[in-house]
């Protein structure tokens, strides 16, 4: 009798369980996957790091900057150099759904030779994405990015121009937006100003 008592419980269980969708019950193998929004996160942060929201990502700053003589891909200022990558290896590590973007910048030297500030834009870039992704960062979390002399950071100071910038995002999905970004800064740069050379 008592098993009839049991049946006449389980039944309605399995039923609500198994086929009512509002209130299945998932086994592990079947359960949804988390929903919830990557993006939607704060980052972790080194004491000597700050942050600053832009309209292409968060923009990352240290008190040191990596800076580059005249024509070079590889930065000089060494010591400075080496703070600023472990600044940026930490912020990766801390960081998991993290996309870093890495901008290689020129001066207006050689602002005629477009092409050759171009190149040494994303060589300079190039040159740091490669050291973060040899310390396990995976390569499809750093982004590179040149912007030749069309952006300068300092008016006064030419070598500072010569330099690498760093932005956060939050996860790939915000990736489209940066490139959104990138192409019209680009767009809007040649139709004001139609007289450089290639």
């Amino acid at each position: 009798m008592s098993y009839k008592i049991f049946l006449f419980v389980l039944i309605p269980f399995i039923l609500i369980a198994c086929f009512i969708p509002e209130r299945r019950i998932y086994f592990s193998w079947d359960k949804p996957k988390n929903t919830e929004n990557e993006c939607d996160y704060d980052f972790v942060l080194s004491t000597n790091m700050s942050i600053i929201q832009t309209e292409r990502g968060y923009l990352l700053n240290t008190d040191k900057e990596i800076y580059y003589k005249v024509g070079a891909k590889k930065a000089y200022n060494i010591e400075d150099y080496t703070y600023v990558m472990n600044e940026m290896i930490s912020f990766m590590s801390n960081n998991r759904n993290a996309i870093l973007i890495v901008e290689g910048h020129a001066d207006e030297i050689s602002k005629e030779k477009l092409d050759l500030n171009m190149r040494l834009s994303l060589q300079r870039a190039s040159v740091i994405r490669d050291v973060i992704v040899s310390f396990g960062i995976s390569h499809q979390r750093v982004k590179i990015y040149p912007y030749s002399y069309f952006a300068p950071k300092y008016s006064s100071n030419t070598f500072q121009n010569r330099r690498v910038d760093f932005v956060a995002l939050k996860c790939e999905n915000q990736l489209s937006n940066y490139n959104y970004y990138y192409s019209n800064y680009y767009s809007n740069y040649y139709s004001n100003n139609t007289n450089f050379k290639k």
